[in-house]
């Protein structure tokens, strides 16, 4: 942790510099500056998680400084160093929810007893902050929300996944079979830390999913992932039932985290179809997995907004085939390729090729037993897919769906909203809501409540000019003022603070 000393007096301030040092506590970053100015050049380039600061100084006093720090959002926790007479600053400093103040001379233990206090608080608000960035990921890994419209920086992602591996373990359940529960999981994440330091999970209903995410310093191995898995990968295979698993591992590369994903689904849905083992890690044999999954996806989704007949799809497929493995019908490595990424596809949007082709065509048509393609060419395949998403979508109109999912924003905004709590209420497929926001809005969902809370926060700041920031964030759905200065800032490209300045002037 990092930690701020600022006084005007160099014995003070070394030699309280000096009592944090030898106490061996979490504060082992500490920077001291010699008054407020001081303090303020040494913010540009370091950023404390504490600040502890004298209130007498010249120039620029303690409150001055604090007040100016939250205003450019430099940092938010603050204890005071003051004398007997300054009781008056005390209460005064109490307006800036400073934290605590300790009386001059500084008594070692009454110091001690702070920095604990506060180092417990900031790693409850890093566990909070952990488990909201999460939510952010599982988004973006899960239901392909673009990276740039979640308020997360590249350092954020860096301290969840320093390490230079990070594997993505997906565990599909399948028919009646319950998801994992906190208890096996848990199980799972102790056996993986001894390789991967830092193991997080998350889980959605829609996709029937528990997605794991480790990173380490080194490659899992096929037995440690065994081991790790334990009586899941003993479990009977039988197709359709029980669990199925999907590994993926590659170098830090955490921008692509979502394509780590679809390498494990990919690596899962061979394992389901293709394999006779429960766990499958993803071996990249043809590197154009992405790229075929993407000109397929991209496809689909065009010929539905389009209303392509079944005819021009016949004749449009042929464009399709050479992103492929394979250039013809009759080729083995096409027939596997395509079908992974046709069934990626489907489980992406909450199906199974046994929905849409019954449970026997589908085995069928997806056992590795059978000639490849003879009896269904991969035109018909994508027709036959493209005819049940029309006829499942024209059960709710566009418009309809639209105007169902923004009246839940609006009314619950202030709430704590994810993709999953919006589907549960319409009862829509997360996944089927972020393409019909792309289609009908030209965002995703996630940008457009932002947009909806920030609209409302600038509305509160107008009318209400003295209000704390921390109480608006609130107000509009940010539990934690932190995410909401990210996301001002990446969405206003100012802070609340400036935005509050420029009203004012």
């Amino acid at each position: 942790m990092k930690l701020m000393v600022v006084d005007d007096e160099p014995i003070i301030l070394n030699g309280i510099i000096r009592m944090i040092q030898k106490a061996n506590t979490p504060f082992i970053e500490i920077v001291g500056a010699a008054d407020g100015f001081d303090a303020l050049q040494k913010l540009a380039y370091f950023q404390p998680d504490l600040i502890l600061t004298d209130i007498h100084m010249p120039e620029m006093d303690g409150l001055a400084l604090i007040k100016e720090i939250q205003t450019l959002n430099l940092c938010s926790r603050f204890v005071i160093l003051t004398g007997y007479g300054d009781f008056a600053y005390a209460r005064q400093a109490l307006r800036y929810q400073v934290i605590d103040y300790l009386l001059k001379p500084i008594n070692k233990e009454e110091l001690l007893t702070v920095l604990t206090k506060v180092e417990q608080t900031i790693r409850e608000e890093q566990q909070q902050s952990i488990e909201h960035d999460l939510l952010l990921l599982k988004e973006h890994i899960l239901y392909n929300t673009p990276i740039e419209d979640i308020p997360i920086k590249p350092e954020q992602l860096h301290s969840l996944l320093p390490d230079p591996y990070t594997t993505i373990i997906v565990f599909q359940a399948y028919e009646d079979v319950p998801l994992l529960t906190d208890e096996r999981l848990e199980g799972i994440r102790i056996l993986l830390e001894q390789v991967c330091k830092n193991t997080y999970t998350v889980q959605s209903r829609f996709l029937r999913q528990t997605v794991l995410i480790a990173n380490g310093v080194i490659v899992p191995t096929d037995e440690e992932l065994k081991r790790s898995c334990g009586e899941l990968f003993e479990l009977k295979r039988i197709q359709g039932n029980g669990y199925c698993i999907g590994v993926s591992v590659r170098k830090n590369d955490n921008e692509n985290l979502r394509d780590l994903y679809i390498e494990a689904m990919a690596a899962m849905l061979f394992n389901r179809y293709f394999s006779n083992c429960n766990l499958t890690l993803y071996r990249p044999e043809s590197e154009t997995l992405h790229n075929d999954y993407d000109q397929l996806v991209n496809y689909i989704e065009h010929s539905l907004c389009q209303q392509i007949s079944i005819e021009q799809i016949e004749k449009d497929i042929q464009s399709i085939l050479p992103h492929f493995s394979g250039h013809a019908d009759c080729n083995n490595k096409l027939r596997e390729q395509f079908l992974i990424c046709v069934s990626v596809y489907l489980q992406s949007v909450g199906l199974t090729p046994e929905v849409i082709w019954g449970e026997h065509a589908a085995t069928k048509l997806f056992s590795p037993g059978n000639p490849p393609l003879e009896n269904i060419s991969v035109s018909e395949i994508i027709a036959q897919l493209i005819r049940y998403a029309r006829s499942t979508d024209r059960q709710q109109p566009n418009i309809q769906a639209i105007d169902k999912i923004v009246a839940f924003v609006e009314q619950n905004y202030k709430l704590d909203l994810s993709l999953d709590a919006v589907a549960d209420h319409v009862q829509m497929h997360p996944n089927y809501i972020s393409m019909l926001f792309r289609k009908e809005m030209g965002l995703t969902f996630l940008h457009y409540l932002h947009t909806f809370r920030l609209a409302k926060a600038k509305r509160i700041m107008q009318e209400n000019p003295d209000w704390p920031i921390n109480t608006i964030a609130e107000l509009v759905g940010y539990e934690n003022p932190r995410h909401f200065f990210k996301v001002f800032k990446k969405f206003e490209n100012i802070t609340p603070g400036q935005y509050r300045l420029g009203i004012s002037s």
